[in-house]
């Protein structure tokens, strides 16, 4: 028997014993999470049953349909099982968190490796390891997410290698990625199951030098490590590596032989089998031991323990095809080799069966996958069919709305001409109302100055007659006529009456010239009423000169401004 070919055939035992208790488990969800649903399906798919998934959120049921797929695929209901599975990915691709989706890949892994389908196991499971990796490097706010994100990242990572492993892959990357992310989230025992499996695959390819140093951490740590039976079986993985590097003697394999706990392996609980001594995983110290006595010659004990490792087996798998092989060695070279051509036709017997029983459970594989795909393929062609004649109906009722649409439209599309037109003369038929009402407006208001004026001077007429009546002919008769005509309310009047007769010049003038004095408004007010200087100078108590100097000084003012009407007020002081 080949020495690579034992190796990989214990490394999977002693793999398949160190890691048995190393299953992530999520966090219970409904009382129902990963675990439950692969382990214990149907007692799952009871507990699923009696949610109402309406009454959950959307993020819950999709939860709720990916863990139901998980036990329906686990109890044997395949197709319905790849409907749920699909469902919840789909939903977590389209809505879900980088996070969620690499549960939810994850999920989707575990079923398919639960029917065999390895290949596509493989993928849910590397792009679960690939969604995580970019939830962590993304980075999350919530410490408890990011803590389980890494915690699915090593399991994903140590599945992966496990799968890789069984299969005769090279599963060192895997792993190494195991070691590396279980260290990063701080969980040392899994890290330990990590490392124990990356030194086992760098032995499955031969490296014995590297799977030595790989599992030196894990030796010297043997004695504190809790979980005893692990640690007999780091001695033994160690002890094996050694008599394959061949650097240590028969006596310091045999002394290191003498340092594992026999009864802490045969009576240690397991969660994958009973703790019975038929235990095909405790015979990894059988076989270490057969190996060690066959290099040290000491031939009986080898057959002794060979025999032992043989007798625990009822059933055999094809690992265990190559102790035959090296019980045939054992026997050759004591000499008998009617035992070993015994064993040899043992071997080639055992192979052949498990050939066949291989090659028969492939043809029942093939043939459910083939039926799973025909009746899947039945349903799809029966949903596209009612798919086409849904959509053929949709678009029937599409034409026929989209005909009475048209003609609805058309119809509003006349009304609204009609509207607009209508408008159009009733905002005609405004303009013109305004248009008159501002002229009527502005006549209203002419004659209501005029008025004013007019009632003024009937008023300044009767003050003259009173005055003229009361003084008679004198001095003093002219003192009051003076202050009459003179008068702040006489000078008001002309103000008015010029800037009524002048078409409102004085008030543009007060609009384009806000800062004038009120004086200034008078002095242009009378210069617009065409009054004379020297009968501007004796009405605003002012000199001649400063008639003439302050009648240049406004104009000079309209001409360096940009009022609108300059032309027209420059005309009143020409």
């Amino acid at each position: 028997m080949s020495g690579r070919g034992l190796a990989g055939w214990m490394l999977i035992v002693a793999a398949l014993a160190a890691t048995a208790c190393t299953t992530p488990r999520k966090k219970a969800e409904w009382q129902v999470d990963n675990f439950l649903a692969v382990e214990h399906p149907d007692s799952a798919r009871r507990l699923l049953q009696r949610i109402d998934p309406e009454g959950l959120s959307r993020d819950d049921r999709a939860r709720w349909t990916l863990i139901s797929g998980l036990a329906e695929v686990a109890s044997g209901d395949t197709l319905a099982g790849q409907q749920h599975l699909m469902r919840g990915i789909g939903y977590f691709d389209r809505h879900g968190s980088a996070g969620e989706r690499a549960v939810a890949w994850y999920t989707y892994a575990q079923a398919h490796v639960k029917t065999g389908n390895l290949e596509e196991g493989i993928r849910g499971y590397t792009q679960a390891a690939i969604l995580a990796e970019e939830a962590l490097a993304a980075g999350q706010s919530d410490d408890s997410l990011r803590r389980g994100t890494e915690t699915l990242l090593v399991a994903v990572y140590h599945t992966l290698g496990l799968l890789y492993f069984e299969q005769g892959y090279d599963a060192v990357e895997p792993f190494a990625k195991a070691v590396e992310a279980a260290r990063a989230n701080g969980n040392t025992e899994q890290e330990g199951y990590s490392r124990f499996m990356l030194a086992s695959s760098y032995c499955a390819n031969g490296d014995y030098t590297k799977a030595v140093e790989t599992l030196e951490p894990l030796v010297k740590a043997a004695d504190t490590i809790q979980f005893r039976y692990f640690a007999q079986q780091i001695r033994l993985q160690n002890l094996i590596f050694h008599t394959y590097l061949d650097d240590w003697t028969p006596e310091q394999l045999l002394e290191a032989r003498k340092g594992i706990d026999l009864e802490v392996i045969r009576r240690a609980p397991l969660s994958y089998g009973s703790a019975s001594s038929e235990d095909t995983g405790r015979s990894f110290y059988d076989v270490a031991s057969a190996i060690i006595f066959q290099r040290d010659g000491q031939l009986d004990s080898a057959r002794r323990y060979i025999e032992e490792s043989l007798a625990d087996r009822e059933t055999f798998h094809q690992g265990d095809v190559g102790l035959f092989d090296l019980a045939a060695e054992i026997y050759h070279d004591r000499g008998d080799d009617a035992r070993a051509y015994d064993y040899m036709r043992r071997y080639v017997t055992v192979k052949d069966s498990l050939f066949e029983v291989q090659r028969g459970a492939q043809v029942a594989e093939l043939e459910r996958r083939f039926r799973t795909a025909n009746e899947v393929a039945l349903r799809e062609a029966s949903l596209r069919y009612r798919v086409w004649i849904t959509v053929l109906a949709a678009a029937l009722v599409v034409v026929a709305a989209g005909t009475v649409v048209v003609a609805y439209r058309r119809k509003l599309r006349r009304r609204d001409e009609q509207l607009s037109e209508s408008l159009a003369l009733v905002d005609s038929y405004r303009e013109s109302h305004d248009s008159l009402t501002s002229r009527l407006d502005a006549s209203n208001a002419r004659e209501a100055a005029v008025k004013r004026l007019l009632e003024g001077r009937m008023a300044a007429v009767r003050d003259i007659a009173a005055t003229y009546y009361t003084y008679g002919e004198g001095e003093r008769l002219m003192a009051k006529m003076r202050d009459l005509a003179l008068s702040p309310a006489m000078l008001a009047d002309v103000v008015d009456m010029a800037d009524l007769y002048s078409d409102r010049a004085v008030t543009r003038l007060r609009q384009e010239f806000p800062g004038w004095t009120e004086r200034n408004y008078d002095f242009a007010a009378l210069v617009i009423a065409g009054f004379t200087p020297q009968e501007i100078c004796v009405m605003l108590d002012m000199s001649l000169n400063g008639v003439y100097t302050l009648k240049s000084k406004l104009k000079r003012r309209i001409t360096d401004s940009s009022a609108t009407d300059r032309d027209r007020l420059l005309g009143f002081f020409a």
